[in-house]
């Protein structure tokens, strides 16, 4: 979403609230509360102030200063990894829920299990997510064959199970209770509760089923290398395909580049901008307005939808966690106070003026259905 230079250069922060407040209104249109109790600016203070004031050159400068140096390094492996077993243990699945970022974690803990467990890991089978509803698969996503090469030496990789394990599925997890699968793992489990629980399952059947598989491995007390090894899978052998990949620079180079962003997108556009020199660059903010019905239901504030909309959450948090609700022995007042309500548009708005962003910044708005 680029927002556009008002003429009225008093108002510096004027443009983009009303942006925000009309996404906000667009949403909030749709929603079958607003019927009967139609959202109204919970911070009216604090928007007109924020249109009023102007913010100084020098705090300007400082939004776009490079970040502070604190000393974080990248993970250098010290040693050659360990020689693969003659024999694989047998072979690990995991189904992974979650959005992209909880499944990325949960592909490198997988690979860290199959590790302690001198297992063989089969591709990580990716749960289509109730609020995002994306049915991706590993390889719709991520380039298969770099993932296995890059890991090769550390851990043994399978695309399928052979046909002697080709029984066990997801479906065939979801009708009935099997012994092969595990359903118990705690969340941050250590690598102890691994080769005592899931390990008699792979020497007994050949292959043992985790699900759930989210934050199912402790970062304490693990060996080293493990450590090293979850590293390298986060950020060496999780690539995503060449087609995701074009389609990200395009989309960047666009936000760099907006004057050379108009009409369609040639075969060589992204060579075009990228030749056009890093001194061309505009900037921009990234904004993830994550605002859905998911996160939501998933407090127990208030948004000012008032009864309808408590009516609305009671019944998502029904149907999808059975009525539970995070934080509900607190009042609205005291979850605000603890920071513990997700943001609305109109006070991620605030936010951002209040930072000394003006209506020339260009936003790319990453964002669910807004709620």
């Amino acid at each position: 979403m680029a927002m556009e230079q008002n003429n009225n250069t008093s108002q510096p922060h004027k443009a983009m609230l009303f942006a925000l407040a009309f996404l906000l209104s667009l949403n909030h249109a749709s929603s079958m509360y607003t019927v009967y109790n139609p959202i109204k600016p919970r911070h009216s203070r604090l928007l007109k102030s924020a249109v009023q004031r102007e913010t100084p050159t020098s705090q300007l400068s400082e939004l776009w200063a490079p970040l502070e140096d604190h000393g974080w390094k990248p993970f250098v492996e010290s040693t050659k990894p360990t020689a693969l077993p003659e024999k694989s243990e047998g072979y690990i699945q995991v189904f992974l829920d979650g959005g992209l970022n909880q499944q990325r974690m949960g592909i490198c803990d997988a690979v860290a299990v199959a590790k302690i467990l001198n297992a063989t890991l089969v591709i990580p089978y990716l749960e289509v997510n109730p609020v995002w509803r994306d049915s991706s698969s590993f390889s719709d996503i991520f380039d298969v064959d770099h993932f296995i090469d890059v890991l090769k030496d550390d851990i043994s990789i399978v695309k399928e199970l052979p046909d002697e394990y080709s029984w066990s599925t997801r479906e065939y997890y979801s009708i009935a209770i099997r012994e092969t699968r595990i359903k118990a793992a705690p969340v941050h489990a250590s690598a102890h509760w691994y080769l005592e629980n899931v390990l008699p399952v792979l020497q007994s059947y050949g292959i043992a089923a985790i699900s759930p598989f989210s934050h199912r491995l402790s970062y304490d007390n693990l060996p080293m290398d493990i450590q090293y090894l979850r590293c390298k899978v986060n950020f060496q052998a999780l690539v995503f395909v060449p087609h995701i990949r074009t389609l990200g620079d395009a989309l960047i180079n666009r936000l760099r580049y907006p004057q050379q962003a108009d009409g369609e997108m040639s075969p060589n556009y992204i060579r075009e901008v990228t030749g056009a020199g890093a001194s061309n660059a505009g900037k921009f903010v990234v904004l993830h307005l994550r605002f859905d019905k998911d996160m939501a239901a998933h407090s127990a504030c208030d948004f000012g939808g008032g009864k309808a909309e408590k009516l609305a959450l009671a019944k998502y948090r029904q149907v999808m966690w059975q009525g539970r609700v995070v934080n509900s022995q607190f009042t609205d007042e005291e979850l605000r106070g603890q920071g513990r309500c997700p943001m609305t548009p109109e006070e991620i708005g605030l936010l951002l003026a209040a930072l000394g962003f003006d209506n020339s910044t260009r936003v790319y708005l990453a964002s669910h259905k807004v709620f």
